[in-house]
């Protein structure tokens, strides 16, 4: 045991982002404009799936089923997985929908849209950023929302076992995401 080294601890663990603070987020977006709807299905998505910001900036429109209300993303190792998401992010995606379909890039296959074409995930950091900075939020980016997802998870008594499963199998039915307690 002499020669082991001891594990490495964070120093200090991500910050979730705080109830206010969430409100402040999503008032910062409101509006009916191209721009916020995009922005608050985006976020709205993020803290109802926790979803990658990678996963969620390659979804094409056909990676979308509104019938099961999931996303078919493409996670690390090029691995599928079926993410559920709730009326809480199924409303904002639906307006944005609506505002995509009149956008002058609305025939590429591409989810989401920015000014010249589909959004990157550099981009979708770029707008949380200024979201953030808006709302008082400094330092936001997507993975601080993958954690805040994953805090409100346990703290509505889901199970750490649950969420690691849904984070890390790849189910392709939302029948077998159901039976491992993913929402």
């Amino acid at each position: 045991m002499a020669r082991m080294k001891p594990p490495i601890i964070p120093a200090q663990p991500v910050p979730v982002v705080p109830e206010d603070g969430l409100r402040r987020l999503l008032a910062v977006c409101a509006g009916k404009d191209f721009e916020a709807r995009r922005d608050t299905a985006i976020i709205t998505l993020l803290l109802d799936t926790g979803a990658r910001s990678g996963e969620l900036a390659g979804l094409t429109l056909s990676d979308v089923d509104f019938d099961l209300d999931v996303l078919l993303v493409l996670g690390k190792g090029r691995r599928e997985r079926a993410l559920p998401f709730g009326r809480t992010a199924a409303l904002p995606l639906d307006g944005y929908l609506r505002a995509r379909a009149r956008h002058p890039q609305a025939h590429l296959d591409w989810l989401w849209l920015g000014k010249k074409g589909g959004l990157t995930a550099s981009g979708l950091a770029q707008m949380l950023e200024r979201r953030g900075h808006q709302a008082g939020l400094p330092n936001l980016h997507p993975h601080r929302l993958r954690h805040t997802f994953a805090h409100q998870w346990l703290a509505e008594g889901g199970g750490e076992t649950d969420l690691m499963r849904c984070w890390l199998e790849v189910p392709r039915d939302v029948a077998a995401l159901w039976r491992l307690g993913c929402r």
